[in-house]
Parts: structure tokens; sequence; C-alpha cells
């Protein structure tokens, strides 16, 4: 019988996530988010020669969304044929796809050979072991002075921890601020730098207005959370994003 995730994972667009790819106006609102969010830090805000692989690109956004920024060295990865047949759509110049277990790629390269990882919702897919697997594997093929950039759904968040875990059938393990630096600085990573996303890039006046609702609510919650003696979770936003180099 087959594992679970080969039969999530052969047809991952047509049975759940074609509806959120594909369109353009959505693209330009992904775009604008991973700009804000990952191209002013580490060595993608020093670089653009930087040679880059997003491990599980899904429909590729974000790696289309790098060589229209300027970066012309990356790599999409994703084990389900149905999305790499979609982000070869995009008919890039200089990216390229390839269909591949995370870690069955990360074994076929050399070591030392990327500058960083991208590693966008993914994390959650796996099993525990799998986890500190596969992210000993990216710190054997970084460079020195290489990062990786995980993004995950924020477990911290009461309003949507619980839609994040359990949207995706294949979604297995949760994380916060503190249990993602603990597994990053476990396997080896260090200046480990965990921040909650930005997710407001509609206009800019409902941006202005959203972000300081959300930004009145997070200190609430981080009084709740002080009061009930959790005194360590301090980001709140739907998201977190962990920028950790080697």
């Amino acid at each position: 019988m087959k594992d679970y995730r080969e039969i999530i994972y052969g047809s991952y667009i047509s049975n759940g996530f074609g509806s959120v790819h594909g369109d353009e106006k959505k693209y330009n609102m992904q775009k604008e988010y991973f700009q804000k969010n990952y191209l002013q830090h580490g060595i993608l805000a020093k670089n653009k020669n930087v040679k880059v692989c997003d491990l599980g690109c899904g429909c590729g956004e974000f790696v289309r969304c790098l060589e229209e920024s300027g970066y012309k060295n990356v790599v999409g990865i994703d084990t389900s044929p149905e999305n790499i047949e979609f982000c070869k759509g995009y008919e890039l110049r200089n990216a390229k796809f390839e269909c591949s277990t995370i870690k069955e790629y990360l074994e076929s390269v050399d070591d030392n050979c990327y500058d960083a990882f991208i590693f966008n919702d993914v994390i959650e897919h796996l099993h525990k072991q799998e986890i500190v697997e596969i992210l000993q594997l990216m710190l054997k093929k970084l460079k020195k002075g290489g990062y990786v950039y995980i993004k995950t759904p924020n477990m911290a968040n009461p309003f949507v921890n619980t839609a994040g875990r359990y949207i995706d059938f294949t979604h297995e393990i949760g994380f916060t601020e503190n249990s993602m630096r603990q597994v990053l600085n476990a396997v080896g990573f260090r200046n480990i730098k965990i921040l909650g996303t930005d997710i407001y890039v509609l206009n800019p006046i409902v941006s202005c207005v959203a972000k300081i609702v959300s930004k009145l609510i997070n200190g609430f919650l981080q009084i709740f959370s002080l009061l009930y003696g959790r005194q360590t979770i301090k980001i709140f936003e739907k998201d977190i994003l962990a920028i950790a180099k080697k």
C-alpha cells in the first residue's frame, strides 16, 4: 500500500490546494509578502548571486519571486509531480525545478554547496525524526555562513493555530518560537532569529489599520500569556519565520 503522503502529494493541486495558486493577483500579494519578510534578512539581503534552494517549493511562487527580484541561481524541489509541472509553466529564464523528495535531493548534492535553503510551510508536514535528519542535512549542505529560512504556522496564536495545524491532512506537528529555536539549536544552527511575519500586503490604508489592530491584540495576548505563567512566548503573529546561520 502506498504511503499516505505519496497518495496526497501525487495530486496535491487537484485534491484541494489548487484554488490558492495560479491567480496573478494572489501571486502579486505573495510576492510583496516574500519581499517584505524574506529579502530584507540574512544572506538574501546581501547578494543576489547566491545559490538558493527552495525545498518543498509547492507551486513555485517563492522561486518565481526570487527570479523576478534579480536572483540568478535558484532551484525549486518538490515531491509532487503535479506541482513541478505547474512550476515549469512559468518558463523562468534562470530558475530550475526538480521532482524529488527533500531527503533524497539533499543526499544527492555535494556538501557545502548552497548559500541558502528556503523551507516554507514544509516542516509541519514532517515527523520529528525526519525534521532532525533533514535539518542536519541542510546544515551539512550549506556553505559556511549560509542561511536557512523556515516559515510555519504559529501555534501560539489562539485564533488561527488550530486551523493552521489541521488545515492540511498531511500536517504532523506545530511550532512556537520556543520549539523552533530548540530544534535549530539542537542540530547546530547559530544566530537564530525568530520573527512574526508581516501578512499585511493589502492597500496601504487597510494594511495600516489591520496592523495597528493586530499589534493591540498581540499585546493583550502577551499579557494573558504572562498571567498564565507562560513568560517565554512573545510572538503571536499568524506565522513564524526562523532565520538561522551555519
